[in-house]
């Protein structure tokens, strides 16, 4: 059966599309932006997130553990990560939920049963269902199937995606796919490569068919202090003008709000220094997206 690797399912959404929505997240991404605000989301396999905050030291966890991941030393509740499998056993013997699993398998049918159950929200407010990621084109066959489903059903679909994958793999999405929210973080290729671990080719080859065909997209761009809120921007808007049928741009100022995610999943972090963008930073990017012809707005769709 045809599955995919989820590891959210969230609920009454506004960021993410038109209207009231249910947002799935799916694990695994081919990219490693250094300012990814699911870092947890990153790995293609399930992880087990450990709050140290949380955990009380009781111990209960370690014999349950088949791998002996975990140790108790006079400063706490030691996690050895390398020996970990992700099996869960310590998960499920852990009563203060210091520490959780980050994703599960599930087929196309149970997440469509989940999503359903929403659908008179999604009707009565002009939403619907967005993949998200992690990168959902990691997860093709199982996108594709259960959009084909929510069509069948006459519920809007969206998804967030960075643009890196095969353009055969994007065009089989794009058929059941009526709204991209498509991530535009770096018109340079150097630039992409050093902050992002890959070119962007791809994602401007991908980001000119979707255009060609008449999707509907809209480019979101992570405005990143010293990265590409500088003479980057005027050339990722010089980029955009060629598309005439681009119309709206989503400008997301960086932050650290999910700094912390880094922590749980025992993920490097680059950025504890950098500075977050203030109101008055992006709005003067805002305005210059403005005076190149698009609608933007800060913050995604509910800023609207």
């Amino acid at each position: 059966m045809t599955t995919g690797l989820v590891s959210n399912i969230q609920k009454c959404c506004v960021h993410d599309g038109p209207g009231l929505r249910t947002v799935v997240f799916l694990m695994g991404c081919p990219l490693s932006c250094k300012w990814c605000q699911n870092p947890e989301n990153l790995a293609l396999k399930p992880i087990v997130l450990y709050d140290e905050e949380k955990c009380v030291s009781c111990g209960r966890c370690l014999p349950h553990c088949p791998h002996g991941c975990g140790s108790l030393t006079e400063n706490g509740v030691q996690f050895d990560r390398s020996k970990c499998t992700s099996c869960g056993a310590c998960v499920d013997s852990c009563f203060i939920e210091a520490k959780s699993m980050c994703g599960k398998r599930m087929t196309v049918d149970e997440v469509y049963e989940a999503v359903m159950r929403d659908q008179i929200f999604y009707r009565t407010s002009g939403g619907g269902v967005t993949l998200s990621g992690g990168e959902p084109t990691m997860h093709a066959g199982f996108s594709v199937a259960l959009f084909r489903k929510l069509k069948q059903a006459s519920i809007h679909t969206a998804i967030e995606t960075c643009g890196f994958c095969q353009s055969n793999t994007m065009l089989r999405i794009a058929e059941y796919t009526d709204l991209f929210l498509y991530d535009f973080k770096a018109y340079t290729e150097s630039v992409h490569q050093k902050w992002t671990g890959q070119g962007n080719q791809l994602i401007k080859e991908n980001l000119r068919m979707l255009h060609d065909m008449g999707k509907q997209i809209i480019i979101r761009i992570p405005l990143i202090p010293g990265v590409n809120d500088n003479e980057e921007f005027d050339r990722m808007m010089q980029f955009l003008q060629q598309f005439p049928k681009l119309k709206q741009i989503h400008i997301m100022p960086f932050h650290q709000i999910g700094a912390s995610k880094y922590t749980l999943s025992a993920t490097p972090y680059e950025l504890e220094d950098m500075p977050e963008c203030d109101a008055d930073h992006a709005e003067r990017h805002a305005e210059a997206g403005r005076k190149a012809g698009f609608e933007v707005n800060i913050g995604g769709w509910d800023a609207q």
